[in-house]
């Protein structure tokens, strides 16, 4: 962040919050990822709020959605940041942001420290997010950008969000992922009931102290959907580097009741490299526009990209 942006969202915090003009106040990235720029900030030396702001539109995703389904989930009562400012029009600081209380508790880059109470407590609050009455995403200031109409259509749907994202980000098609979501529509599994669905979820996207998730964080990617997204996402994407995947799949069975045969972790699977190939696509195009020059938008709009391919190539040819 440039210090004329720095001065400009210190002045807009002061103005939104209340805080005094003489008050010393001190920004400080502490996110790890990237889609979201996620900054600590301090007042008077106390850690104050954190502010989620967006990166030029990274993964296709949208901030002003994520406060809202945020807000949604606050009501719902499920642990997230209390949401205390956004500025959805990118006018103060060039991109759109949110500001969350600061809640204190551990947060990790390494996810391998990540111990097994914890791995339970995040398992318990995962399955409680997918029981969820979603009927609070009734209201406006809580909906999300996409409604199925009918539990069937939220899979097909966001296959083709995703194709779109990629395809938005790219000059030509990809044979393999227009292959890839036609088998996805193909072997899309039945679904009864719509769920809440993190779209993200794994241990690096919680605050948690003592052994218990605090608050489950990183909402971009959130939508109503199968909840056997997410259970796939975290084993097969997040979780390997926590532990085992015999011991995620115990913690899903003793604390979620989740047991899902060969072929759903497989089409999941298969789901999850294809958002993600399609999500890294738009790194490329941000990282060629000059909108985000970051190093780290080549590497994912293009290894990372081809890395997804291989392993989604590999599922669906089987």
């Amino acid at each position: 962040m440039r210090s004329d942006q720095r001065e400009a969202l210190v002045q807009w915090l002061r103005t939104e919050l209340g805080w005094a003009v003489d008050a010393d106040v001190r920004i400080a990235r502490i996110g790890t990822g990237h889609s979201r720029a996620m900054l600590r900030v301090e007042v008077d030396g106390t850690p104050a709020a954190v502010v989620r702001l967006e990166q030029g539109g990274v993964f296709g995703t949208s901030g002003v959605e994520e406060c809202r389904v945020m807000g949604g989930l606050a009501a719902a009562g499920f642990p997230v940041a209390q949401i205390i400012a956004d500025e959805p029009t990118g006018s103060v600081v060039g991109f759109p942001f949110f500001v969350m209380a600061f809640i204190a508790g551990a947060e990790l880059a390494d996810e391998r420290a990540f111990d097994e109470p914890t791995a339970a407590s995040f398992v318990t609050e995962l399955a409680r997010l997918h029981r969820l009455d979603t009927a609070v995403f009734d209201d406006p200031a809580y909906a999300f950008d996409l409604r199925p109409t009918s539990p069937s259509d939220a899979t097909p749907i966001q296959i083709e969000r995703w194709r779109g994202a990629y395809r938005a980000a790219s000059a030509r098609p990809i044979p393999l992922l227009e292959e890839a979501a036609a088998w996805l529509h193909r072997h899309a599994p039945p679904l009864e009931r719509l769920s809440v669905v993190h779209g993200d979820a794994g241990p690096g996207n919680v605050v948690h102290a003592g052994g218990e998730v605090v608050a489950v964080t990183d909402w971009e990617f959130a939508h109503l959907g199968d909840p056997a997204e997410d259970w796939s996402f975290c084993l097969t994407m997040r979780g390997g580097r926590t532990m085992a995947r015999d011991a995620w799949l115990a913690l899903y069975a003793e604390h979620a009741g989740v047991v899902l045969r060969a072929e759903q972790w497989r089409y999941w699977e298969a789901f999850n490299l294809f958002k993600g190939a399609c999500a890294n696509r738009t790194c490329l195009t941000l990282f060629t526009s000059g909108v985000n020059r970051a190093p780290n938008m080549a590497i994912i709009g293009t290894v990372l990209h081809e890395v997804f391919l291989r392993r989604l190539a590999d599922l669906i040819t089987r």
